[in-house]
């Protein structure tokens, strides 16, 4: 009963952890936005900075291979959205001030949408995963007994 439980929560922190993710995602974008527009950092400073003062915690997969090595980042995110993160990244700092303006926009845009969507589908399913969790091991704990 507890695995199935502790499975049904685990889809339900996923779910959670996705909608929080893309949250800080965008914060980090508006701070970006703000800082490009008026100071310029550079971009690693700027990124780890900002991190830190705004307790973005769920960004913490972020590291500076990812910006400069190109390295993909790995999130509970699925795998296409992984990959226009690692993309962003590894653009940052790369052009002029213009074109990183739109680009972090555009970001920031694809994002939102992608948060709507996780808001939406946790809405809807956040209940089943742990109805299910609970009831599945109920059903198994009757099973066998």
């Amino acid at each position: 009963m507890i695995s199935t439980a502790g499975a049904g929560w685990a889809l339900y922190d996923k779910s959670k952890r996705r909608m929080i993710i893309c949250r800080q995602l965008v914060i980090l974008c508006d701070v970006l936005i703000r800082d490009f527009m008026c100071r310029a950092t550079p971009i690693n400073l700027l990124l780890f900075e900002t991190i830190e003062t705004y307790d973005l915690h769920e960004l913490s997969f972020i590291k500076e291979e990812n910006i400069i090595s190109d390295v993909p980042v790995r999130t509970s995110l699925p795998a296409g959205v992984d990959k226009e993160v690692s993309s962003f990244f590894s653009s940052l700092g790369k052009s002029d001030i213009q074109t990183q303006l739109v680009l972090i926009n555009n970001f920031r845009d694809y994002i939102s949408l992608e948060e709507e969507e996780y808001k939406i589908s946790h809405t809807k399913n956040s209940r089943l995963y742990l109805t299910f969790g609970v009831f599945s091991g109920l059903l198994i704990s009757l099973v066998f007994v």
